[in-house]
């Protein structure tokens, strides 16, 4: 199967700067892939590469098995592109905007009105189809953009820090239009910082980090292979102090750290091992309120192989 998204040996400067260095990364057909790592990691220079607004200092860009950096042309009508900061033209309707970018598109007038509709609807905002777009909420706003990214269905989304500034209801409301599109077969590469948005969607995610590819594949790959542990919340009626105490000099307890009603840590003994931490922590007379354990999960592993350094 060709790779959507294939990349090889990439590298991007801006005078000294090195923005990506040699990267090489194939996105199969269908995946969400989350691209992570801190402001200024590389990100956008990458997405917007991608999206044939950037040439790289060199390297092979190939788009659908399509050479975007030969044919930039023969990529477009591939790809839907949504930047981190946009503009919208504030005294047209909701529909006219997207009829004005449907005819960018080169769609005819019958198929126009019927994208537009779709496209309305998929992001729920088909009420609005009549509003101007200088009435529309931030996260209205923020979904007209998406619906004019997915106008002329394009097999590949880049979409560049899209929740940014969304509240939480609609959040939740882009995750699960992330999900429905993931149904329809679309292949979305998705950059962001913040790890929980991330991880409940995402099929396969890439850790960036000073222009490098730190580690790349499918979620629970990742984890299995960075032998992802068990982190523990442990709260006490009183005696915290004594809790840190016993868990900073207790065999199988790593980066133990206060929180308000006790101390978290990661175990790494394996869950066969927890009844003696237990057992220690009653002979010391520690009074416990709770004790819960839970898997390692993709911050966990984001935050042991991060440095959280910038290109």
């Amino acid at each position: 199967m060709t790779a959507m998204i294939d990349v090889r040996h990439l590298r991007k400067e801006y005078g000294s700067n090195v923005a990506i260095e040699n990267l090489t990364l194939q996105i199969p057909q269908g995946e969400v892939f989350g691209l992570i790592g801190p402001n200024g990691a590389g990100k956008t220079t990458l997405i917007r590469i991608l999206a044939t607004l950037l040439e790289p200092t060199y390297g092979e860009v190939y788009v659908d098995g399509v050479d975007a950096l030969e044919d930039p042309l023969e990529v477009h009508p591939r790809i839907g592109y949504m930047s981190d900061f946009f503009a919208l033209y504030d005294n047209m309707k909701v529909w006219a905007y997207l009829d004005h970018f449907a005819r960018c598109y080169g769609i005819e007038a019958p198929r126009r009105e019927k994208l537009i509709d779709e496209a309305l609807l998929l992001v729920d905002l088909n009420v609005r189809k009549d509003a101007e777009v200088k009435a529309l909420s931030r996260g209205m706003r923020q979904r007209l953009c998406f619906a004019k990214t997915l106008l002329h269905e394009p097999k590949l989304l880049l979409l560049d820090e899209p929740a940014s500034g969304l509240d939480p209801r609609a959040r939740i409301e882009f995750r699960e239009l992330i999900k429905r599109l993931h149904e329809m077969g679309r292949t979305v590469l998705i950059s962001s910082h913040i790890l929980q948005e991330m991880s409940d969607f995402c099929t396969s995610i890439g850790i960036f980090e000073k222009g490098k590819l730190l580690v790349a594949g499918r979620v629970e790959e990742i984890v299995r292979k960075l032998h992802a542990g068990l982190q523990l919340d442990i709260e006490v009626i009183d005696g915290k102090d004594r809790l840190l105490e016993l868990l900073s000099n207790h065999d199988g307890v790593a980066n133990p750290a206060p929180t308000s009603q006790g101390a978290r840590c990661a175990w790494t003994l394996g869950r066969e091992q927890l009844p003696r931490l237990h057992k220690a922590l009653v002979a010391a007379d520690i009074p416990l309120a709770a004790f819960a354990v839970r898997d390692d999960d993709l911050e966990d592993v984001y935050l042991r192989i991060s440095t959280h350094q910038t290109a």
